[in-house]
Order: C-alpha cells, then structure tokens, then sequence
C-alpha cells in the first residue's frame, strides 16, 4: 500500500503567462458550458495553478454585482479539495501584496478587462 505522500502530487503556483491564454480559455468554457455565457467573468488571470507540470486551475480578477473586486476560481476538475483550500489561501496572500490599479481600483479592472477580452477575441 502506497503512502499518502507517495500518491500525493505536487502542485506549485505561478502568475498568468501570455502563452498561457489558451489553456486559460479552454478551463474557462469548460466551466461556463453550463453557466451564463458572460465574457466579462473571464476577468484578468494572475495566479494559476500546475500540478505535475500541467495548468490545471486559474484564479482571475473580476468584478462582481456590486462593482466591487474579487477573485474567482476556474479549474479543469482535477483539484482536490485540499488543493483548493492550499490555493485559496495562496491567493489571499498574494492578493494582499499587490497594489496595482487592477487589483484596487475598479474603474482600472473594468476597461483593462474590456481590452483584454476584446485582444483575446472570445
């Protein structure tokens, strides 16, 4: 019988890549197939994750009903809970270092979105 450390993978976090947008997009439909069909949720990738070398997940900056930002999770399905909760936290951490106007200010998140889906092309 295996160990739980000898089964478990390593995942490891990094910030969004622009040769990582194909990937990114492709985790995006797979989650919004049944969702609303809302380009604007794609948001501002910053931090993914990998787990054996392979993107599985991605945190982006969006803003929310209330024109307030917030973060939003997208993944492929292969992230167990505590991957999750190990990312969650890794997100809240770098989130509370940055200072740049796509992570404060609204305004700033809502057209630099706008251009970046448009650049995108969806």
């Amino acid at each position: 019988m295996e160990s739980k450390a000898a089964t478990q993978k390593k995942i490891t976090f990094r910030e969004v890549y622009i040769f990582d947008m194909d990937i990114l997009q492709n985790i995006f439909t797979q989650n919004m197939r049944e969702k609303a069909e809302d380009k604007m949720l794609f948001g501002i990738p910053f931090l993914l994750c990998e787990k054996d070398n392979k993107i599985n997940s991605f945190a982006s900056l969006i803003l929310n009903q209330n024109n307030q930002i917030e973060f939003r999770i997208y993944d492929n399905g292969s992230l167990t809970d505590e991957d999750k909760a190990v990312f969650n936290d890794y997100i809240q951490n770098f989130l509370k270092k940055k200072k740049s106007a796509n992570f404060n200010n609204a305004a700033q998140l809502r057209q630099s979105t706008d251009q970046f889906i448009h650049c995108l092309s969806f």
